[in-house]
């Protein structure tokens, strides 16, 4: 082999290389010192350490699960003013469905568990029904007839007289077709059920909705309203619960 003379660099201990081209000389990285890469992957598998995320992309500590009421009723607040009416559905589902299977317990005195198609019925009513009807109905209601400073004013009692003597109506005999459809037994079931008990289950609403809705109109805020006719309808519709399902 031919040697050439003593080489500059330290690749060789004699200092002598054979001659290779420049361009196919192998390119040496420097390693890194084993303390230095000790000390670093110490440093990254150190808990709680994220090294490699930037501080922008860290990821956001976990929701308390534990919530006090005062956090929930902000949180319902926050979400009722970001999407009112799936807020409004979500909440009548909840409410309306609760009160279906509290008015099968009373009806079967606690000896069975509550028959879950007929909660899903009443449930689905308050979805699909009850909160986007009460919702229409209370914002057309406002805008035609704004509230006044205070409750005790002519146009308070108009609003009252106006949601119990055609609102209620309306809407009692739309629940009864409502079920009668749904159950099976068609638009024609739902006339002959309007028939047989629309005239006595008005007057009953009256005696529980006309003070309820003197105080839902005068005293209550617009975008709470909803909320406060299912608190009332949780036990009014145990009572229509009971009227509906009676086989009698």
């Amino acid at each position: 082999q031919l040697l050439v003379p003593r080489c500059s660099r330290h690749c060789c201990p004699d200092r002598l290389c054979l001659l290779q081209p420049a361009a196919t000389q192998p390119h040496k990285r420097a390693a890194m010192p084993r303390r230095a890469t000790t000390a670093l992957l110490a440093f990254t598998l150190a808990p709680g350490v994220e090294p490699f995320v930037a501080p922008t992309a860290r990821r956001k500590p976990l929701l308390r699960v534990a919530a006090g009421p005062a956090e929930l009723w902000s949180g319902y607040l926050a979400a009722l003013e970001a999407d009112p009416l799936p807020v409004k559905m979500a909440t009548a589902a909840c409410v309306i469905g609760a009160g279906d299977a509290t008015a099968q317990l009373i009806e079967n005195e606690r000896k069975k568990l509550p028959d879950a198609a007929r909660v899903a019925r009443w449930a689905f009513f308050g979805l699909v029904l009850q909160a986007p009807w009460n919702h229409v109905w209370q914002n057309l209601l406002e805008g035609a007839l704004p509230a006044t400073a205070s409750p005790w004013t002519a146009v308070t009692f108009e609003k009252v007289a106006l949601d119990q003597g055609l609102q209620a109506p309306a809407f009692t005999a739309l629940v009864f077709i409502f079920f009668a459809v749904l159950e099976g037994s068609g638009f024609r079931g739902g006339v002959a059920a309007c028939e047989k008990d629309l005239g006595p289950t008005i007057l009953k609403n009256w005696l529980v909705f006309v003070p309820a809705t003197f105080i839902n109109l005068g005293f209550v805020p617009l975008e709470l309203r909803v909320l406060f006719i299912n608190v009332v309808f949780f036990f009014w519709v145990i009572f229509l619960s009971l009227l509906i399902n009676n086989d009698d």
